[in-house]
Parts: C-alpha cells; structure tokens; sequence
C-alpha cells in the first residue's frame, strides 16, 4: 500500500514536470547552453543570455504594469458611470416627486441606457434626457 502512494506520487510529479517542461521548454535549454558556453568561453557569452532574459522579464513586468492600470481605470469609469447614474436617477425622481409619480422600471432601464451611452458627454446626455423625458436641465 505504501509503495503505491509512493508510485502515485512520483507519477504525479512526474506528471507535473512534464508538462511545467512542455510549458516552459526554452528555460533548461537555456541553463543547458549557458552552461556549455560558460564552460567553454569562460563566461563571456554568458552575459548577453542574461541580458536577454532580464530585458524580457522587464517587458513582461511592462505589460502587467500597464493591464493593471489598464482595468484600474475601467473600474473608475464604471464607477463614474454609477455615480452619474444615480445622481440622474435621483434628479428626475425629484422633478417627479412633485406631481407624485415614480419612474417605473422601463424608464429607470431607458434612463441607465442614456447614461451609459453619453457618459462622457453631459451635455448629448442633458439633451437626450431631455427630448426624452420632456423637461430641461438648468445649470
């Protein structure tokens, strides 16, 4: 029983190995050749290899830099787009209020449509709420 969990285990490693090395073929062949070249040049050609491989992980960490600020500001965005929708939803609930009727769930629906679509333009969304809903917007 033993000797069988041992074997499930080293299967699994195995397992593991090769496909980490199927995934990730070209770093021990770089060890490979940088270890060949270094025995051979005495380390001269080594240095190139590493600059290689430093300017890549630079790169990549670039990237990630970058789709990280990237989905920081599309969190933003979203949130503004929230904001401004409930501070619209909340103005025409207000205009409303006054001759007692609520938005029902088609106009709140219609009136989010409106915001997402002209969040980056108040004044298209200051129309479009407008011809829409039939009041104005004084600033």
């Amino acid at each position: 029983m033993q000797a069988k969990m041992t074997w499930l285990g080293m299967k699994t490693f195995l397992l593991k190995a090769w496909a980490w090395l199927k995934t990730h073929w070209y770093v021990p062949v770089l060890f490979i050749i940088a270890a060949l070249l270094t025995l051979f040049t005495k380390g001269d050609a080594v240095n190139p290899i590493l600059d290689l491989m430093d300017r890549n992980r630079r790169n990549y960490e670039d990237r990630v830099k970058v789709l990280e600020e990237n989905r920081e500001n599309e969190i933003r965005r979203s949130e503004l787009v929230r904001t401004k929708f409930d501070e619209t939803i909340r103005q025409i609930e207000r205009q409303h209020s006054e001759s007692s009727s609520s938005l029902d769930r088609k106009k709140r629906q219609r009136v989010k449509e409106l915001v997402e679509n002209f969040h980056q333009d108040p004044r298209s969304l200051s129309e479009a709420l407008e011809k829409e809903f039939g009041f104005k917007n004084v600033e």
